[in-house]
């Protein structure tokens, strides 16, 4: 009788236990699906570097909170700074400023491809993008006008080094 009972026991702690994975496995998913729905259609945090975002960051390690609900209702504006993904490497996130939205104008200068002024009305469903320090910025100005569908995210909060709220105005730009 007693290995009998020993057996039932031993029945009886497996199915405490199966039922406490069980449990704690629909838990670890449910946090995990929150997590992806939150960052991906929420808040997120992203590394900042390269130099193209001087003076606004240092780009050293920065790191900064975007929002990803303005660029879903396509009410990016110009000014704003945006993590999108970089058209020419989509394995690659890079940080800029919206010059520009649809249905607005571009002034392009001279540079070494062209040695005029060039006009370019930025075409529905796409930004123009810039970083605030062109001479070392690889932007629109390269690869043309950005997809929306690209933009992850607004930067809203410079959370190291220097915390504070990232002004997503033109007149930080007019300023330098």
């Amino acid at each position: 009788m007693a290995a009998g009972g020993s057996w039932s026991r031993y029945q009886q702690r497996i199915k405490s236990w199966m039922s406490a994975a069980t449990e704690n496995t629909s838990l670890f998913l449910h946090t995990l699906s929150c997590f992806y729905v939150f960052s991906r259609y929420g808040l997120f945090v992203s590394k900042v570097t390269g130099p193209s975002m001087l003076p606004t960051f240092g780009g050293q390690g920065d790191f900064v909170i975007a929002e990803a609900v303005t660029p879903m209702w396509g009410q990016l504006k110009p000014g704003d700074v945006v993590i999108c993904t970089r058209p020419v490497d989509p394995a690659e996130s890079i940080i800029k400023r919206v010059v520009a939205v649809e249905g607005e104008e571009v002034v392009l200068y001279p540079d070494r491809e062209s040695s005029e002024v060039r006009r370019l009305t930025v075409p529905p469903g796409h930004v123009w993008i810039q970083g605030d320090n062109l001479t070392q910025s690889l932007d629109s100005r390269q690869y043309g006008p950005v997809p929306k569908a690209l933009v992850r995210g607004r930067v809203v909060f410079q959370v190291f080094p220097k915390p504070g709220w990232v002004d997503n105005s033109m007149e930080v730009v007019r300023r330098w």
